[in-house]
């Protein structure tokens, strides 16, 4: 379910006046493309669901405090991210077994028990190449490509220089090319 701006709006202002079916029309609004984006930052769907509970957890003890003439998605990513990022601090790379939803509806568009077969290799082939990457590498791909953010929705999120954001997202780009075409040999 997507909301429009006003509508969004309209629901951030009686949830700030107490509405809790308001605040409940937001998560549910929210959900699944934050689960999504947040599922592709951490380990596994435990820890990713431990993150988004605890990110409607902070927006609902803050909300008094939001200015919603912005999108509210951006905001919810930027708390996100902020959470992650204490457990990237101690750890060096990032599973991402979260491509199993594309992989599944590459299989289903592919014609033939082959192309499944190429489709499948090349998702395993994407994932390795991600687990690569730096985890300010991957977060950068993941929203872009996965939350569908604009370049100055992921500087806000992650608290960069839009600048920043476009040369981190041009190398995790580079370092994916090179590594998917150094297995391709």
């Amino acid at each position: 379910m997507s909301l429009s701006l006003a509508a969004e709006q309209e629901l951030i202002h009686r949830a700030q006046w107490g509405d809790d079916l308001a605040f409940e029309e937001l998560i549910e609004a929210n959900s699944p493309r934050l689960f999504r984006t947040i599922r592709r930052l951490c380990q596994d769907d435990g820890e990713a669901e431990a993150v988004l509970q605890e990110t409607f957890w902070r927006v609902w003890r803050n909300l008094a405090h939001y200015h919603d003439d912005r999108p509210l998605f951006p905001y919810l990513v930027t708390i996100a991210v902020n959470q992650l990022r204490d457990s990237w601090r101690t750890q060096r790379w990032l599973d991402d077994t979260g491509l199993d939803e594309s992989a599944d509806q590459i299989a289903q568009d592919a014609p033939s028990p082959e192309g499944q077969l190429l489709a499948l290799q090349d998702r395993e082939q994407l994932a390795r190449a991600l687990q690569q990457l730096t985890p300010a590498y991957r977060a950068v791909i993941v929203l872009r490509y996965q939350a569908d953010m604009s370049y100055e929705e992921i500087a806000s999120a992650l608290k960069l220089p839009v600048n920043t954001v476009r040369v981190h997202l041009h190398r995790a780009k580079t370092l994916l090319r090179q590594s998917m075409e150094n297995e391709n040999g």
